[in-house]
């Protein structure tokens, strides 16, 4: 796939160069290229103006204005897109580009261009601006989370201490800031280290003004007995570094981040000890809102609250009951990720697994039992058996039998269709 895109990324460049343009495959594809990882989208720079570059691909999107502006050429399931230089020259481009291991070019001969340093911090593994590390803020102050973000996803690297104290100086500048665009950092820092994400905020300073639903939780107390690991915030920190390590699966990982962010709400002091009820409920909306001002994809939004709204069902004693709903409501894989957020809970307190224990033997019975192609029961069985009209009666009927096949009750279509042929008679 790298070399049928590497190929067609050439082609494009030699069409510039046939037209008397300079053409370049810039920023983080060749990073990756350096590395050796697998890469997405390509970016190419071009001395061409825009109005060359529509010329030359007619079938190119346009996105923003000139002389900002961006020409897609959608590909096989991967984009090329095709900015102008900004500058006169390839090294003007360059030095405006975020870190040094991104102000790096190759030619479609394969020739480096690196005038910043780029390969010598890529081989050091230092994460460092390009030029001016207060220039390149103010240009764009996202870049200081930015510059997190880049040090959670690209393990072993190392923040330069310029490169840091230039964004511990800046936190007034990240003000007036997209949320979205705070948002996608976030949402790429979830496939690398978030734990490290946030620790960047809190020890720069960031974390209030980048992730203030998980600011609010210092100070917030718990009960010592359950949570002997402090506050909501060092649990959530603690969930955060837990959840990275045993699994990659990103919607867990935030539901991590988000599990508790009501618990400051939520708290009352009920018989000498600190109760957070309805805690789940309350923070799979927050969730749910604040992952919408992100613009995250609504599908991961929906799978990520979900977690948070239904996350202590493992941990009580009324989940049978609830967990052959969950599960015909959310699927397996849902229902996988809602263990694996109750277990990183556990681990992150008192690590009393004993309830979790009950409650997963329940769901993989229920998983085994439910997971059958054919159904037992139909809503057209149960409307015609019981006599009723279509409506939310007959799906309560079809969740109380898959509640039973569950538990082991009913086992086959004739045992369904008895306890249905009993509820008529009743």
């Amino acid at each position: 796939m790298s070399k049928d895109k590497l190929a067609k990324s050439c082609d494009i460049l030699r069409l510039f160069e046939k037209g008397g343009f300079e053409a370049y495959i810039v920023g983080g594809t060749v990073r990756d290229l350096a590395m050796g990882s697998p890469f997405g989208d390509v970016d190419i720079a071009t001395s061409a103006k825009p109005m060359d570059i529509a010329s030359l691909f007619p079938e190119a999107k346009k996105v923003g204005g000139d002389p900002l502006c961006t020409f897609v050429i959608p590909q096989d399931g991967w984009t090329v897109e095709i900015t102008p230089l900004q500058g006169e020259v390839l090294s003007e481009d360059l030095s405006r580009r975020d870190f040094t291991i991104n102000a790096m070019a190759l030619d479609r001969f394969g020739d480096l261009y690196d005038p910043f340093g780029g390969m010598e911090d890529l081989v050091n593994k230092v994460l460092r601006f390009t030029g001016s590390p207060r220039e390149r803020i103010e240009e764009d102050p996202v870049r200081c989370i930015r510059l997190f973000r880049f040090a959670s996803t690209l393990r072993e690297f190392e923040v330069s201490h310029s490169s840091m104290n230039a964004v511990r100086e800046s936190l007034s500048l990240f003000k007036d800031v997209p949320l979205e665009r705070i948002g996608k950092e976030i949402y790429k820092a979830l496939r690398g280290s978030p734990f490290t994400f946030l620790k960047l905020l809190e020890d720069t300073g960031f974390l209030a003004s980048t992730l203030p639903c998980v600011y609010a939780l210092r100070g917030v107390p718990q009960d010592p007995q359950f949570h002997p690991e402090g506050d909501v915030y060092e649990h959530t920190r603690l969930c955060l570094r837990y959840a990275e390590k045993i699994t990659k699966r990103c919607d867990v990982r935030a539901a991590a981040l988000f599990h508790d962010i009501a618990k400051p709400y939520t708290m009352k002091e009920e018989e000498e000890r600190l109760r957070f009820i309805g805690h789940e409920k309350e923070g799979g909306t927050l969730a749910r809102d604040i992952m919408g001002q992100w613009a995250w994809p609504s599908y991961f939004v929906k799978n990520v609250s979900s977690l948070v709204r239904w996350h202590m069902v493992p941990l009580v004693s009324t989940a049978p009951k609830r967990i052959p709903r969950l599960y015909l409501e959310y699927g397996k894989a849902w229902l996988d990720g809602l263990f694996l957020l109750s277990y990183i809970d556990i681990s992150s307190s008192n690590r009393d697994y004993s309830k979790w224990i009950e409650n997963r033997q329940i769901a993989l019975s229920c998983l085994f039992k439910l997971s059958e192609d054919e159904k037992l029961i139909s809503g057209r069985d149960v409307m015609d058996i019981l006599k009723i009209e279509e409506g939310p009666e007959v799906g309560r009927v079809i969740f109380e039998i898959y509640e039973m096949m569950a538990k082991g009750d009913i086992r086959s279509r004739e045992d369904a269709i008895d306890y249905l042929k009993k509820l008529n008679e009743s």
